[in-house]
């Protein structure tokens, strides 16, 4: 009887997991970090240490990747009096809500823009020419499934979190293609 117990409770949990997982973005949090946004990139700018630390093997648009890069600064208690102030639980959560928005709006891009094909049609191209030397052929075929690798990862974001965003869509690339966002 306990392992029936102990299976039911493990269903329980990995069920509760999932359903929590799946939850799309509100717009009470798309709000929430619109409003944040230009603060968060402020404090961030001001922070040298963030500057110095270099980007880890691992992918560095992740929620992982952030959050040791203000650990390895010694900013993330600081990063976490920021984030708290604009209604934020932790610093975790506001870069889970970021990468999130991004996704979003990077998968709505490459819809729109049908971006697979054209670089599919540009590795074809480069492929099929005759003109360009092999290592230079190999070196520019590996940066381009690099970029294809790194826009796929980007790009799956949830039907769910794309819908959330679409009405907020200006407002997420005026603060995204700020001046401030791209130094």
């Amino acid at each position: 009887m306990p392992l029936i117990k102990a299976i039911t409770a493990a269903l329980l949990i990995l069920t509760a997991s999932l359903v929590s997982a799946e939850q799309p973005l509100t717009g009470k949090q798309i709000q929430q970090w619109l409003n944040s946004i230009d603060e968060i990139q402020k404090w961030a700018e001001g922070q040298e240490a963030l500057g110095d630390i270099p980007d880890g093997p691992n992918d560095p648009f992740t929620v992982e990747a952030m959050i040791n890069q203000l650990k390895a600064a010694n900013l993330y208690d600081e990063a976490e009096d920021v984030v708290e102030k604009s209604g934020f639980d932790s610093p975790e959560e506001w870069a889970e809500i970021q990468m999130r928005i991004v996704k979003a709006m990077i998968s709505l891009e490459i819809e729109k823009e049908n971006m697979n094909v054209d670089i599919q049609a540009q590795l074809d191209q480069i492929k099929n020419d005759p003109s360009i030397p092999p290592e230079q052929k190999e070196m520019m075929l590996n940066m381009m499934q690099s970029s294809m690798s790194m826009m796929q990862s980007m790009s799956n974001a949830s039907p769910a979190d794309k819908a959330a965003i679409k009405p907020y869509l200006p407002q997420i690339r005026e603060k995204l293609d700020s001046d401030d966002m791209n130094n």
